[in-house]
């Protein structure tokens, strides 16, 4: 079993020389293997903003491996990162804000709610879609850091997979949101006339208040949404993990040159 704590211990040690006044090291826990050295991307930290980079090895490491570790290292953590800042916020909505209204409205077998607990059931769905693959994400993560093992092609193509599918999910969910205001707007007053309304949380009220409200904010957003759109399902995946394979590339060409190692 590979031992990566002795290692990042090391890889800190070397990144003090290259410290400068009050930052702080962040040596991200994932390197990338070439030729059985490890290669560590690590950051230079002050007031939470990233002042500097380094690939450093916890071994004597050679400048080309160093700069051919830094592509796959860059990449996957910005992905990372990007896809835990996009994905939180939605993942944090508890389902009963779905699962809740769906089994309330249920209780009266109205014709004008069935058309509401379908969008809803229907947003439920993708919420639980998103959910799933950030999920399955983090937790590959938390698996290989028990099997303290470096990253590979196979986490690299993991973060651009998960990135482009949560792209398009929340793409599909406002889309189908946007598509049915005046679908939502009824259910709501569906359920206000039947009583059930009052029934439903504040908080689930609020939500679903909000959401119907939005109209012009969420097609102004959805209208602004760098997606790559395509009819075919399995060529939008596919052209969106083409987008996410050189994401911040240009960044990552001037993070290249400004290394401080090597």
């Amino acid at each position: 079993m590979i031992i990566l704590e002795k290692s990042i211990h090391k890889v800190r040690k070397k990144a003090k020389k290259h410290k400068k006044w009050f930052e702080k090291i962040s040596v991200n826990p994932f390197p990338w293997e070439i030729n059985e050295r490890f290669y560590f991307l690590v950051a230079y930290m002050k007031s939470s903003y990233i002042q500097g980079e380094a690939i450093i090895s916890d071994k004597d490491s050679l400048t080309q491996e160093a700069k051919k570790a830094h592509q796959p290292l860059f990449l996957f953590y910005r992905l990372m990162n990007h896809i835990h800042s996009t994905g939180q916020p939605r993942v944090s909505i508890h389902p009963s804000f779905f699962q809740a209204p769906l089994e309330l409205s249920a209780t009266k077998s109205a014709a004008a709610l069935e058309e509401g607990q379908t969008l809803i059931q229907t947003l439920y769905d993708k919420q639980t879609e998103f959910k799933d693959v950030f999920e399955h994400f983090f937790s590959h993560l938390s698996r290989l850091q028990r099997q303290k093992r470096p990253i590979s092609d196979e986490e690299l193509d993991l973060a651009i997979h998960t990135s482009a599918s949560l792209e398009i999910i929340q793409y599909e969910i406002m889309k189908e949101t946007a598509e049915n205001f005046e679908v939502l707007s009824a259910w709501i007053e569906e359920m206000k006339n039947q009583g059930l309304w009052d029934d439903m949380k504040q908080n689930h009220r609020v939500f679903f208040l909000e959401m119907a409200r939005n109209e012009e904010k969420l097609r102004s957003a959805l209208l602004a949404m760098p997606i790559v759109k395509h009819k075919n399902p399995e060529k939008m995946l596919k052209l969106t993990k083409e987008k996410y394979a050189k994401y911040k590339d240009e960044e990552r060409k001037k993070d290249l040159n400004q290394l401080r190692y090597p």
